[in-house]
């Protein structure tokens, strides 16, 4: 058993430097920083992200979202729950932003679901899908700022709204999403949203 867990130990290696012994060594996580944009997003009333995207925590997001790679969501969970114990949450539950259908497809997964169903079971919060994509738009990662804005006006669409939700994705850049996502759950008569992501441009 113990030579097992060893073995198992050595195989796994971290995200940041490939070092073994663990997704993410003791170096890269002193390594991590807080992100240096705090400016609000429309519609939410709280955000709890505890990473600048870059470093071992860009390697991260990256892994989960661009190779399937599952533990990462994990790990990326563990550090939005020790984020939230500091910061609080008064959440009803945990949804997040639907991910593109053929994106899905691709991965296997809607990255973001696993990341906050992962949430829900180190917060005790329900994770629940409270969010649909109305249509596809074209990918944000291709859009200006500006233009991202605009791309995701009437894109979501609320399936149910409790009062109290707190939204997940994976990532935060210009803040577009997550606003859009916001005013569907508000205008289905959400009274407060507040916002979870690993990471934060």
């Amino acid at each position: 058993m113990l030579s097992s867990a060893v073995s198992l130990a050595a195989r796994v290696r971290c995200f940041g430097c490939r070092a073994s012994g663990g997704w993410l060594c003791r170096r890269c996580r002193d390594a991590l920083l807080p992100p240096s944009n705090h400016g609000p997003i429309p519609g939410v009333d709280d955000l709890h992200i505890p990473w600048s995207y870059e470093g071992a925590a860009r390697d991260l997001v990256l892994a989960c979202k661009l190779r399937s790679c599952r533990p990462a969501a994990a790990v990326l969970a563990v550090a939005v729950a020790t984020r939230i114990q500091t910061t609080g949450t008064s959440a009803d539950v945990i949804t997040w932003v639907p991910g593109r259908r053929r994106d899905i497809r691709l991965r296997g997964f809607d990255h973001a679901e696993l990341i906050a169903r992962e949430l829900g079971i180190r917060t005790g919060i329900p994770a629940s899908c409270l969010l649909e994509r109305a249509m596809d738009r074209p990918d944000q990662t291709t859009l200006s700022g500006h233009d991202r804005w605009s791309n995701l006006v009437g894109a979501f669409r609320v399936v149910d709204a409790p009062s109290r939700v707190l939204l997940v994705d994976d990532l935060v850049t210009t803040g577009a999403t997550a606003a859009s996502c916001a005013g569907a759950l508000r205008s289905a008569g959400s009274g407060r949203v507040e916002m979870a992501a690993p990471c934060r441009v």
